[in-house]
């Protein structure tokens, strides 16, 4: 039915026209995450080696043996959770007061903000996590369900990385032009802050770690952070092949395509004998339809970002110090990223941003920096 509504449009697939609509390209999209699967692959084997020890020891099979069950995730789309713990840093002061002074320390307030967003349980509430601009202006609330633990934190910088995008587009443009350049771009400011709660120098700056643990544990968090970005960056792989393919050829055998792709790229082994469309259990497929690359593109983007500041700051010594306090961090984000809104296309927006175009080089070079083995 979505194929025929768009080729009644003129498009060939559904795929197709919503890439178009959405301003990417299809031969330049997948012509990225070629380079992803190329730069991952090397650095992901090593990972999954050693993982699949680990899991063969645990359940006591041998690796060969290991199957999608063992994984903890049912996708495979999250890294085992690791040893690393780091929710006890965020029980001696509110999240709300780590935030506010993470801003801060780059020259963002973000006080009025916080005034206006939900941040805690209660009963028949939204279990999720958003932000939303009402009025394309100052109206922009952030929703949460915050508890005292580092996935709340990073959560919470996470969607105030989208609310400090809203606020900061210059009011002065046309209503249609005051909003983020592109879903990208406001997925990437929200990703560079929320990775923060894994960075050594911001868990010492604002967490109260102190100087020698936060030392301790930087070589820990950067792994995880490594090992999450690894298995997620494999995962989105297998679903923008998948569906695309589903577009393609909906009639095609997708069951068996699948697990094909499951094990191209994320290196399980199929289920014998298994014959049922296990595909169609991920909600996006039928939910959120082609809009699984955004994710991934999302990533990349805000390790162009980061990488881009890290330079505006002069990389070497301290560099990542800076890169938590400095007022400079702030005035690079608004100037270069959000103040312009929708003025140019995302591609040009980026450009100004960082450089140079969209690519895989940075990501990749972010997951190398901690080494590819366990």
């Amino acid at each position: 039915l979505r194929n025929a509504s768009a080729r009644s449009l003129g498009f060939a697939d559904y795929y197709a026209m919503r890439l178009e609509l959405d301003e990417l390209d299809e031969a330049g999209l997948f012509a990225l995450l070629d380079d992803l699967e190329r730069g991952t692959a090397p650095l992901f084997a090593a990972y999954k080696r050693g993982l699949d020890a680990r899991l063969a020891a645990r359940f006591r099979v041998a690796p060969a043996e290991l199957r999608p069950w063992h994984y903890g995730d049912p996708f495979f789309q999250e890294a085992p959770r690791p040893g690393l713990d780091l929710d006890r840093h965020f029980t001696a002061r509110p999240l709300e007061a780590m935030l506010v002074d993470s801003f801060a320390a780059i020259g963002l307030d973000v006080r009025d903000l916080l005034a206006r967003a939900d941040l805690y349980e209660r009963p028949s509430k939204s279990q999720h996590a958003f932000c939303l601009c009402v009025d394309r202006r100052e109206d922009i609330r952030v929703l949460c369900n915050l508890r005292p633990s580092e996935f709340w934190m990073s959560t919470l910088l996470h969607e105030f990385g989208h609310a400090v995008y809203d606020r900061h587009v210059a009011p002065s443009l046309p209503y249609f032009l005051r909003e983020p350049s592109h879903i990208l771009t406001t997925e990437a400011s929200a990703m560079l802050f929320g990775r923060l709660t894994k960075d050594a120098a911001w868990l010492e700056r604002h967490a109260g770690v102190a100087p020698d643990e936060a030392r301790a544990v930087a070589a820990d968090c950067a792994r995880a952070a490594r090992d999450r970005l690894l298995v997620q960056t494999r995962w989105m792989l297998v679903m923008c092949a998948m569906e695309r393919a589903l577009y393609r050829d909906p009639e095609q055998d997708l069951d068996t395509l699948w697990w094909d792709l499951v094990e191209r790229y994320q290196s399980l082994r199929r289920p014998e004998r298994r014959r049922a469309p296990d595909w169609a259990s991920k909600v996006h497929f039928s939910a959120a339809p082609v809009y699984y690359h955004n994710y991934m593109l999302g990533e990349m983007m805000a390790s162009q970002l980061q990488a881009a500041l890290k330079r505006e700051l002069g990389d070497g010594p301290g560099v990542d110090a800076r890169y938590v306090a400095s007022p400079r961090v702030g005035e690079f984000l608004v100037e270069r990223l959000f103040r312009d809104g929708r003025a140019h296309d995302w591609r040009e927006t980026l450009r100004r941003a960082t450089g140079g175009a969209l690519g895989a080089a940075a990501f990749v070079a972010g997951l190398e920096t901690t080494g590819g083995g366990e």
